[in-house]
């Protein structure tokens, strides 16, 4: 089987200088092995609230200039919701992530600069050969449509990787595992769980660091790793435990994650904004 190459990041809406250095890392590791055939994003794509349009000022300086860097030439970036992409209560400014992903490309007046942004809904999969991805919004965790549908689709894939990504961690060691969104938000981790139990890993963000957890650590879904690449462009500290099964972590430098898909095999990299390997791992189905 092909290899196929993906980065995860998250938490990267500063439009700030260590964004530009992670995007810089990014296209040095994709150009290193060889080209990378995807991008996901976990959300908070745009602090503070959103981008209210698709002419929004934000697009340029906090997506399109980071990211416009040789070895991301051509990469699709899947990108999914953030409580902070969803603004203030009711103001409806997520749509415009998805309505971004319809304008054609070209630079000018209702168009965009490259092709890169992928949402095509709140939550949908898309297939790389044997890798199957599948994006959701965990800001809308009491959408039993959501929980039902990607659940069912998860089920129907013949993939033999299966990787859900959305925004809040189900398990961290970070700063938000001490309120209701790290620990006892139990109407999100039934969403949660419904979606990813059936899959190998779920990639989350929302705490800005870097994070894996073993299998095991969900014991309704024993297969599930569990993993956290929150740190795209700011990090946070946190007093929080050791999550009991904790294979890696560190709060101290801005990174991404890189998964590479071989066969059976997967290896996992966390690498820092000084293109630092901080951890590897193998992961054998």
């Amino acid at each position: 089987l092909r290899v196929i190459r993906i980065i995860a990041i998250g938490d990267t809406g500063e439009g700030n200088a260590a964004q530009h250095q992670v995007a810089d890392r990014m296209s040095e590791k994709c150009i290193e092995v060889g080209g990378c055939h995807a991008v996901i994003m976990n959300g908070d794509n745009f602090y503070d609230h959103g981008v209210v349009d698709t002419s929004d000022a934000q697009w340029g300086p906090k997506f399109e200039q980071p990211y416009d860097r040789p070895g991301l030439s051509g990469v699709p970036f899947y990108a999914v919701l953030g409580n902070h992409d969803h603004g203030p209560s009711s103001s409806g400014v997520r749509q415009a992530q998805i309505d971004y992903s319809r304008l054609p490309v070209g630079g000018g007046p209702g168009m965009r600069v490259s092709g890169k942004w992928h949402m095509p809904a709140s939550y949908y999969d898309v297939r790389i050969r044997h890798v199957h991805l599948f994006g959701i919004d965990t800001v809308d965790f009491t959408s039993s449509e959501q929980a039902n549908d990607m659940r069912a689709r998860v089920a129907a894939s013949d993939a033999m990787w299966k990787i859900v990504f959305g925004h809040h961690p189900r398990f961290t060691s970070g700063a938000h595992f001490h309120d209701n969104e790290g620990i006892g938000a139990s109407g999100m981790f039934d969403m949660q769980r419904a979606i990813y139990c059936g899959a190998d890993m779920y990639m989350s963000g929302h705490d800005h660091n870097l994070e894996l957890i073993d299998k095991g650590r969900d014991e309704r879904c024993p297969d599930t790793y569990f993993a956290i690449s929150g740190a795209g462009s700011k990090t946070r500290s946190s007093s929080a435990p050791p999550d009991p099964r904790q294979l890696f972590y560190t709060h101290a430098t801005e990174g991404f994650a890189y998964l590479q898909f071989e066969g059976d095999r997967l290896l996992l990299q966390f690498i820092d904004k000084d293109g630092a390997v901080l951890y590897t791992k193998g992961i054998t189905r």
